[in-house]
């Protein structure tokens, strides 16, 4: 019986193992399309009407780049994990795209208690800027470059090791 649990086990590791690696190496082929630059980006105007530079918040620490829409099913179950993102480790700024003006995003946001920084894409020009094509889309910014993508569900885990990563590498 011992066997057998085991065996389970080790069968277990394996194919997580292999999830990992396939997550992994299919980020980065997405990543290798990536402009290099955050500074295309510009100054964006976030919902609080700060402006704000994704090149400059970068150089200080590394930025979990959130792209979203209040109409996507998968961002209503990745947004709370974004949301728990402690700012002492890293700081968030999303990107809303094709979710209506900003009074519309806003109210969004304040419905759904989320605390991140939210720039509204009314006119998906910062998605074409950055070759989103997928909500959710997760990337990481550090040192002016963007560094890691995903889309689809990913974990706060997951979330934290990039940026994690991102910070070993600078």
């Amino acid at each position: 019986m011992k066997r057998s649990w085991r065996r389970r086990f080790t069968s277990g590791l394996a194919y997580l193992l292999l999830i990992g690696v396939v997550v992994t190496a299919v980020d980065l082929w997405r990543s290798r399309d990536l402009p290099t630059e955050v500074a295309a980006l510009g100054a964006m105007t976030t919902l609080g009407g700060e402006t704000i530079s994704l090149d400059a918040m970068s150089r200080q620490q590394p930025v979990l780049v959130y792209v979203w829409a209040s109409w996507c099913g998968v961002c209503r179950i990745v947004s709370p994990m974004v949301n728990l993102i402690d700012a002492p480790h890293a700081r968030v700024v999303s990107i809303a795209i094709a979710s209506g003006p900003n009074a519309r995003v806003a109210g969004y946001v304040r419905e759904k208690g989320y605390d991140f920084t939210v720039v509204n894409d009314e006119d998906h020009r910062l998605a074409q800027i950055l070759g989103v094509n997928v909500t959710p889309t997760l990337m990481v910014a550090s040192q002016g470059k963007l560094r890691f993508a995903t889309a689809g569900i990913t974990t706060l885990p997951g979330m934290y090791l990039r940026l994690l990563l991102a910070r070993l590498g600078d």
